[in-house]
């Protein structure tokens, strides 16, 4: 099963699973997307709307805004590795942030 997300006429994104599409930061309210699955014949669905969605700006492991408890993991971990911090054995959020320099 296929999956289409539009916005608008425009198809943003397509795929199996998970479909990623890339927005600017901002909320979008509900209707703003539609989508469609699509099944191995070709058949489609009749377009259905996506509840309103919030997309956080993008983070930036080597910049200077330090990371939070809103990021993930994999977010928090590239931002040590990208200041040479060592964070063996340490896999649990809590425990990454507190690697975080305060100042």
């Amino acid at each position: 099963m296929i999956l289409n997300v539009y916005q608008g006429t425009d198809l943003v994104g397509t795929g199996e699973g998970k479909v990623h599409v890339d927005l600017p930061g901002k909320t979008y309210p509900a209707g703003t997307f539609t989508g469609e699955l699509v099944d191995g014949t070709g058949a489609k669905s009749d377009r259905f709307d996506f509840p309103a969605v919030t997309v956080v700006a993008g983070f930036d492991p080597t910049g200077n805004v330090k990371p939070t408890d809103a990021n993930t993991v994999a977010e928090i971990t590239a931002w040590l590795d990208a200041h040479s911090i060592d964070h063996t054995g340490k896999s649990v959020k809590a425990d990454l942030l507190a690697l975080v320099p305060a100042e």
